[in-house]
């Protein structure tokens, strides 16, 4: 309902009746033209800051944090999983991402990092679980070979056309986080990640790291371009 009369008056009252920051219907999403750095993403400008640190789960921010640098890919692994449960599985995987003096082991050499963004510019609109699946795939060579003919253009594996036959332990586990990214149903247990002698440093490695692709996006590999 309108209390004004004239159709130019009541296009001007229905923006008006819109909730702040909200865009009138058709006029498009609006974004910000402040490019962010560092300094603006210091945590103590946060209203999740306190005292002892971050009172979030997860940091509301990370992704503009990891735009500009202020955050690094161990930041973003460690946040995706801050709120598991599971004591075997957070020593791990503080003993792989602890260390301060690696440097971050985004792809497993140049020849996964050269397939994976080859083929992602092929693939139609792509969200964030397609990509963290072709970055699984990508990291084993082997299992890229076998795979690559049952992805169609939108990234969707055909699940039930795949047979694996004589697969590496890790290329099996790396199989099955597949099947869980892009199905959501469960295939992999904590417990599972957590035991080396069935999942490999390298496997778990690569398997958390596309559990964030798959919640942030390829932005978190923006450290890696940065430093090639």
């Amino acid at each position: 309902m309108y209390f004004t009369e004239l159709p130019s008056l009541n296009s001007i009252e229905a923006i008006m009746k819109q909730p702040p920051g909200v865009s009138q219907r058709g006029g498009g999403r609006k974004r910000s033209s402040h490019k962010y750095n560092k300094k603006d993403c210091d945590c103590r400008f946060c209203l999740e800051h306190s005292k002892d640190g971050c009172t979030a789960d997860i940091c509301p921010v990370l992704d503009i944090r990891l735009s500009c640098g202020a955050a690094s890919f161990r930041d973003a692994v460690q946040a995706i999983f801050a709120g598991a449960r599971h004591i075997p599985f957070q020593k791990r995987l503080s003993k792989i991402y602890d260390r301060k003096d690696d440097k971050p082991v985004v792809f497993q050499n140049e020849q996964h990092q050269r397939i994976f963004e080859a083929q992602r510019k092929n693939l139609r609109k792509p969200d964030n679980q397609v990509l963290a699946v072709l970055y699984l795939l990508t990291a084993d060579h082997d299992l890229w070979f076998r795979m690559r003919r049952y992805i169609d253009g939108s990234g969707k594996v055909d699940l039930q056309a795949v047979r694996l036959e004589d697969i590496s332990i890790d290329g099996y586990a790396i199989w099955k986080a597949v099947k869980e990214l892009q199905t959501g149903e469960k295939q992999i247990s904590l417990s599972e990640l957590s035991d080396r002698d069935v999942i490999s440093d390298r496997a778990f490695r690569f398997i958390v790291q596309a559990v964030a692709i798959a919640r942030l996006g390829i932005g978190i590999l923006r450290e890696w371009r940065n430093r090639e």
